[in-house]
């Protein structure tokens, strides 16, 4: 880690940009006369009247085609092998406490003639929960920062840190090493607020920086506040469905009247509804038309870095009974993210990790 945070430092350095990633003159106007890799318009053309198709026979009306068609075609779509993919998400774990209490039992009671004894119910003040139990709050946690570098289908690299900000430096001290700030660079992210400003203020120079909303954590996202909404399943998946299918075709107006047309007899709860509503006017830029991505061969999700996640923490460090330090946690995952990345022979003889890609198939 302490390796990876001087390196960065370093090559951002060589290359015009400050300690905290924010670039010179020299390096935006490097940026800004980069390639702007598409696909071809015809081919774009030829997916999107075949999604149309599909609309129409799935039951939307031709003005929900229409605009469909209309938003889409202002969308962009990379060509894969010019584009960079970047995954990053937080893997958390429990927090080991840093002493352990361990209780003493109380003190032996002054002799007395013994007398009946009945059963009594516990004083409250001996036995009495702990004032986090009682409270209900949750267990301190540990979080990693993890990201996946990915280009075209077998090319990737994983990164881990302690910070977001810190995981986006590495990040930007890639591309840097391989040339890549130059062409597109594509996030996929949950929808956490925190993650998608940091990004965001992290790139804002950057002229073909994208964020798009994973679509499973979008599915995943309805699925429980409609949950929380709606009296009962059967209910629920009334619903779900005509909300999916308008978000899958990009329909984020549509989505938002729906749930606005929801009849009152069908919520429990509207507090749920009303966060749906402001989660889809916060995330519209970064929900595309999912069917012509996929048409397309296009990345719809970040899965890549909820298999990296589960790869370098989670699957040794999520067991039952186990908790860990921080330094423990982020010191672990940086060794496994090391192994992934194929580097641990040359970090074992020469103490340097080389930021290039490594074949997946590897």
């Amino acid at each position: 880690m302490d390796f990876l945070e001087r390196h960065s430092q370093t090559v951002l350095q060589q290359h015009g940009f400050d300690a905290q990633g924010r670039p010179s003159e020299a390096a935006v106007a490097a940026v800004a006369a980069g390639v702007d890799g598409r696909l071809e318009a015809a081919t774009v053309e030829e997916q999107l009247t075949a999604v149309c198709q599909e609309m129409a026979a799935r039951g939307l009306t031709p003005a929900q085609v229409v605009t469909a068609r209309r938003r889409a075609t202002k969308a962009v779509y990379e060509d894969p092998t010019q584009c960079v993919n970047v995954a990053v998400d937080d893997v958390t774990v429990k927090k080991q406490k840093a002493h352990r209490q361990r209780r003493t039992p109380p003190p032996p009671a002054a002799s007395a003639p013994p007398e009946p004894v009945t059963p009594a119910v516990t004083p409250a003040s001996d036995h009495s929960p702990t004032p986090a139990a009682s409270s209900g709050r949750q267990r301190p946690q540990v979080a990693n920062t993890v990201a996946r570098i990915e280009q075209g289908s077998k090319k990737r690299f994983t990164l881990s840190g302690s910070s977001f900000g810190q995981v986006l430096r590495f990040v930007l001290a890639f591309l840097l090493t391989n040339n890549l700030l130059g062409g597109r660079i594509h996030f996929f992210t949950d929808g956490y607020k925190s993650l998608q400003q940091t990004i965001l203020a992290f790139f804002t120079w950057h002229p073909r920086v994208w964020l798009l909303l994973d679509w499973y954590h979008l599915v995943k996202k309805f699925k429980e506040d409609l949950s929380l909404a709606c009296r009962g399943r059967t209910i629920r998946n009334q619903h779900l469905r005509p909300l999916l299918r308008f978000l899958w075709y990009g329909l984020v107006t549509e989505a938002q009247q729906y749930l606005t047309t929801i009849p009152a007899n069908d919520l429990k709860d509207t507090v749920p509804i009303e966060r749906l509503k402001h989660y889809l006017d916060r995330n519209e830029g970064s929900i595309p038309c999912y069917a012509l991505r996929r048409r397309l061969g296009l990345r719809n999700g970040s899965s890549p870095v909820e298999s990296a996640n589960n790869e370098v923490t989670a699957r040794r460090q999520k067991r039952n009974g186990m908790s860990w330090s921080k330094a423990g946690s982020q010191a672990l995952t940086a060794l496994s993210v090391l192994v992934c990345n194929h580097c641990q022979a040359i970090w074992v003889r020469k103490h340097t990790i080389p930021l290039r890609f490594v074949n997946k198939a590897a």
